[in-house]
């Protein structure tokens, strides 16, 4: 025998799903990193009221995509990876649904200030408007306590992207942009065509470094030697995982990524 669900006990559990899936997606790995960057917006519908859309763009280059449907279907969570693709668009690649790993499905978004909207290519699936998100928030990497057994930053490091809600910077030859913590708290810079030196002090994940001296030789038009000496003296973070170190920048800064020089 069909049991028959009355409507308004059918909206209540509804909803309980939808604030139990939200509480799950807390706690999912995409979270744990710095939020760089949370976009919403409506997707419409041929036939019936639609879905609500919520994009996460973190820091280390993960994503969160999450669908929330108004006709009382369960919401989906999506996640995966995005790059930057050029400075006005970004690419976002879902790899995994609901936990469980799925052929890839890429994206591609244009950034117009503080929206995100489908290209043409992207828009089809999202009815004939395409998809525009809004920025919802912006969230500075937090500076966590001082962690027990965290691994030192001390060591030799080339710079190999700036990742923030703007988009991504890859650094083609990271040999040129080296960053040698030294114990003592003293620091060597090479910035493409320009050395340096420079203090730094960290406790725990925090992290802060001071340029002392560098050189001003003109460096070729297509440098990031301004940038990437900018970018360090901002920063307020570090994270060491593995052969990478991870510097974050305040506000909406971003975060710089090294990788251990050989």
């Amino acid at each position: 025998m069909i049991s028959r669900v009355p409507h308004f006990t059918r909206f209540v559990l509804a909803v309980a799903v939808v604030f139990a899936a939200l509480a799950l997606l807390a706690r999912k790995p995409a979270f744990a990193a710095p939020a760089v960057a949370v976009y919403r917006g409506e997707a419409s519908a041929a036939s019936g009221p639609g879905r609500r859309i919520e994009l996460r763009l973190s820091a280390n280059g993960t994503m969160t995509w999450l669908t929330i449907y108004r006709n009382n279907r369960p919401p989906i969570t999506e996640e995966g990876r995005w790059n930057a693709l050029t400075v006005e668009e970004i690419e976002v690649i879902i790899e995994r649904r609901d936990s469980k790993q799925v052929e890839p499905i890429a994206v591609h978004l244009l950034k117009q200030g503080e929206t995100l909207r489908t290209t043409a290519a992207s828009a089809a699936e999202f009815g004939s408007q395409g998809l525009l998100l809004k920025l919802a928030k912006v969230a500075a990497p937090p500076i966590a306590a001082p962690v027990t057994g965290a691994v030192s930053p001390i060591g030799a490091w080339q710079w190999e992207s700036l990742i923030s809600s703007d988009g991504k910077v890859a650094v083609n030859q990271p040999e040129r942009y080296q960053l040698q913590l030294q114990t003592g708290g003293m620091a060597q810079v090479l910035a493409d065509c320009n050395r340096g030196q420079a203090s730094y002090s960290f406790d725990g994940r925090s992290f802060n470094i001071r340029i002392t001296g560098v050189t001003r030789a003109a460096c070729p038009g297509d440098s990031l030697s301004g940038r990437y000496l900018k970018a360090l003296e901002t920063a307020i973070g570090q994270r060491v995982r593995g052969e990478n170190l991870f510097l974050d920048l305040p506000a909406n800064g971003g975060t710089m990524k090294f990788l251990r020089a050989k």
